[in-house]
């Protein structure tokens, strides 16, 4: 991920949820310059093809927020049916899930799996 890097902490609102935040401070996307933005965006279609390979989902929810911090960062939530926001917002402060450092290297894992940015 040459223009961000990925957090995945342990406790999460669903299973698979990550961020993707990028390397050089801007508030917008469209503060990055076409090849950044380009490649940012190649990026995050990487890495949510991982998330969904990681945990079968049915839908992936993108959110680009910025009003508590700041700083480009997209989060993605995979989606399942039953999932404890089904028919309604995440509320990500709302975990749910404890991740265990195995789970979260099969996570990491298919993410590195999917290859770079197609």
């Amino acid at each position: 991920m040459g223009v961000g890097w990925v957090t995945a902490p342990p406790d999460a609102p669903l299973p698979g949820y990550v961020c993707l935040i990028a390397k050089r401070h801007v508030a917008e996307p469209f503060d990055l310059d076409d090849l950044e933005g380009h490649s940012f965006w190649d990026a995050l279609m990487h890495v949510a093809r991982g998330v969904r390979a990681a945990t079968q989902s049915v839908k992936i929810n993108y959110e680009i927020h910025g009003n508590t911090v700041p700083h480009l960062h997209t989060h993605v939530f995979p989606r399942f049916r039953g999932d404890p926001f089904e028919g309604r917002p995440i509320a990500p402060t709302e975990i749910g899930f404890h991740r265990s450092a195995s789970e979260l290297g099969v996570l990491r894992a298919a993410i590195h799996a999917e290859g770079p940015a197609r």
